[in-house]
């Protein structure tokens, strides 16, 4: 029998060890501590990974001493293990010894040899940094190493990854080697209930996307006191006991039991992609839809006066920096339209910020590319996934301009309740460690802001993926035809295509393209994600061709079918370059796994985006009197072109940080400044 006090002490002890360790903020590195913080992640960097290699071995070779063990004796031996990892969980023996009895059963359980660059992988995110392991080379298993030796310190890790479906699949994995370490395992869905997500975080390893980790969160801190201590949580506790009959106490309502441990699945995605991407839960505005200076009004009066505007006279637009000005004459025309409106259209800086943002949402913002309309609603799409944000809204009003320019009902106007960055929130984590196949470029980043050097494992086998020069066209129009030409021309051989677009609307015009040439296909983006699963299943067969925005770049291994290999394995064709180099690699990283063949190839044209936006007129002008003098193959062609789509690339990677890290220092200062409390 468990008396009332004793499950009151069961429900909430869970909060103690979060609440005797309240976070603060650090303050962003100012003067002389930004380069001396560059200068020590770059040194965290070189260590070198010839002695993290042979450690690997020792642990691989001690793994196979225990092979010869019956299941009483390793459970015997891991049970000892577990103790000692939990008075010595910094010592490097005991780390070994967990890690070699985790490689045993991985074996036993899932039938996976755990390889020794796994093992690397596994030490370099034990010891709170971020490993880069190549697309195939088994990150879900790797996981398993660092994500049971921290569970068994007994305070929860959470192993995070890009969306539901991955959480769901690696859990399923997983699950029965967590199981024989003594591991409880739980799983967070968009489905889940609250008293689900609270039993899923009271296990020892939790999986969910970091959406779901992060509003969780939120909602907590919705529930909780504006600073909760342990002292006033452990009176709580004292007066429930006193007066069971009472509502439960905040710490019973919490469905999480602090942030102590993270692995972090797609690191450069969730990390850095998403540092400042805030996480908002807000309540709807009462609207009086008689008043005629609501603000739904306000939005369809300032969508009906964007369009009798002209780009020519009235306004200007910075595509580089994604920004509209109104001209001189666009607001005096303003001034005049505003006479005839209503009272709130007499302020002229309200009323330039309104047209602005409609502006906006009506030029650099591009149905198929930045957003897609489901069930009336308009979804932000993620251009570095592919995958649709549901249920995040842009801010200032520009959402609703979106939704009127399409002629949908604008969205109530929210009030934030609470609100935190993705990067602050990561931020809180005691122990921080990630994984990716692509982290190389944002290494210093990582750094800088999370504390997380980044260590590059190398691949189990050489990789043989063939990788050829960008083939570049003069427009748009002529590189199409020639990467319908190619899909057509690898397709007859047999061999399976994987063609990667910039956008939804890009896939879905090839696709069309493909069916009309007689080319059956799949297509995957963000309108079809719920079919992800059985594309990527089927990508890697004889003949299959497929179609797919940068979700098939996160998160997805395309295994080989019967006889591609001898076909030269999977084809990538990519049919543009990102703005950041390592979107481009995670794309190509489909091919070539575990020492596969494949072969890596991309299309590209003059009139692309990124040299729109982010190229050198000189170069560009060069590249065009190549193309049209010596052809588009010539050696001369390819070699400007490299340093034309080269240096895009590293202006659009180098002001995409600029943007972050201003957004970030812009958000600490805010928080550190204020002299109150807030959610």
């Amino acid at each position: 029998m468990v008396d009332a006090a004793g499950q009151v002490g069961m429900a909430n002890d869970r909060l103690w060890g979060a609440l005797a360790r309240p976070m603060r903020r650090p303050e962003p590195p100012r003067g002389l501590d930004q380069p001396a913080r560059r200068l020590a992640g770059i040194l965290a960097r070189k260590k070198a990974t010839a002695a993290l290699r042979l450690r690997a071995q020792r642990i691989v070779n001690d793994a196979q001493k225990l092979g010869d063990q019956s299941e009483v004796q390793l459970d015997e031996y891991i049970l000892s293990v577990r103790q000692d990892v939990r008075v010595n969980q910094h010592d490097m023996q005991t780390v070994d010894r967990a890690f070699a009895a985790i490689h045993e059963v991985v074996r036993r359980q899932l039938g996976m040899q755990l390889y020794v660059e796994q093992v690397m992988g596994g030490l370099v995110m034990a010891a709170g940094r971020c490993a880069e392991m190549a697309t195939g080379e088994g990150k879900t298993i790797t996981a398993i190493l660092p994500a049971a030796l921290l569970g068994w310190h007994g305070q929860g890790v959470h192993v995070i990854t890009v969306n539901d479906y991955l959480a769901q699949r690696d859990a399923h994995i997983t699950s029965p080697a967590y199981q024989r370490l003594n591991l409880s395992v739980g799983v967070i869905q968009e489905e889940s209930e609250s008293h689900e997500r609270r039993h899923a975080y009271a296990c020892d390893i939790t999986h969910a996307a970091d959406k779901q980790v992060v509003f969780d969160w939120l909602r907590d801190r919705l529930c909780a006191p504006l600073t909760p201590t342990l002292v006033g949580h452990v009176l709580d506790q004292i007066e429930q006991i006193d007066q069971p009959g009472q509502n439960q106490s905040w710490g019973q309502l919490l469905v999480q039991r602090g942030l102590c441990a993270a692995i972090v699945d797609e690191a450069d995605s969730v990390l850095i992609d998403d540092a400042v991407t805030p996480a908002i839960i807000g309540q709807d505005i009462e609207v009086d839809e008689s008043d005629p200076d609501n603000m739904r009004s306000c939005y369809r009066i300032a969508g009906q006066i964007a369009q009798t505007l002209s780009e020519d006279g009235h306004y200007a637009v910075d595509r580089k920096l994604r920004r509209i000005t109104l001209t001189e004459q666009g607001k005096e025309q303003l001034g005049e339209l505003a006479e005839q409106l209503p009272a709130f259209w007499a302020g002229p800086r309200r009323r330039q910020e309104l047209i602005e943002q409609a502006l906006t949402a009506r030029e650099l913002y591009i149905l198929g590319e930045d957003y897609v309309i489901s069930d009336d609603e308009v979804v932000i799409v993620d251009r570095s996934t592919g995958r649709m944000l549901a249920g995040r809204q842009w801010q200032l009003g520009l959402h609703q301009a979106v939704e009127v320019k399409e002629g949908l009902d604008a969205a109530s106007e929210r009030r934030t309740t609470t609100r935190i960055s993705f990067q602050r929130f990561f931020q809180q984590y005691q122990h921080l460690c990630g994984m990716t196949g692509t982290a190389w470029e944002v290494a210093s980043e990582m750094y800088e802001t999370y504390d997380l050097a980044v260590t590059r494992v190398p691949t189990h086998r050489p990789m043989i993926r063939k990788h050829m020069p960008d083939t570049i066209h003069l427009t748009e129009q002529d590189k199409h035809a020639a990467v319908l030409s190619r899909v057509c021309a690898v397709h007859e051989t047999s061999q399976p295509v994987l063609v990667g677009t910039w956008s939804v609307n890009d896939s879905e015009a090839l696709a069309k393209a493909l069916e009309d040439a007689g080319v059956a296909c799949r297509v995957l983006n963000a309108l079809r994600a719920d079919e992800e699963a059985d594309i990527i299943a089927q990508a890697g067969r004889r003949g299959a061709v497929t179609v797919a925005t940068n979700m098939a770049g996160r998160g997805t291994d395309i295994l080989l079918g019967e006889g591609v290999r001898e076909l030269g394995g999977l084809a990538v064709i990519a049919t543009a370059h990102h703005d950041e180099r390592r979107v481009d690699r995670q794309l190509f990283g489909r091919a070539g796994r575990q020492g596969d063949p494949g072969r890596a190839e991309i299309f590209v044209a003059l009139d692309d985006s990124i040299v729109q936006r982010f190229g050198f007129g000189i170069l560009k002008q060069a590249c065009c009197w190549s193309i049209t003098t010596t052809g588009s193959d010539s050696r001369l062609t390819r070699i400007i072109g490299s340093l034309l789509f080269g240096s895009a690339q590293r202006l659009a990677g180098g002001r995409a940080r600029v943007m972050r890290t201003s957004a970030s220092r812009a958000d600490a200062q805010l928080e550190l400044s204020l002299h109150h409390v807030s959610r």
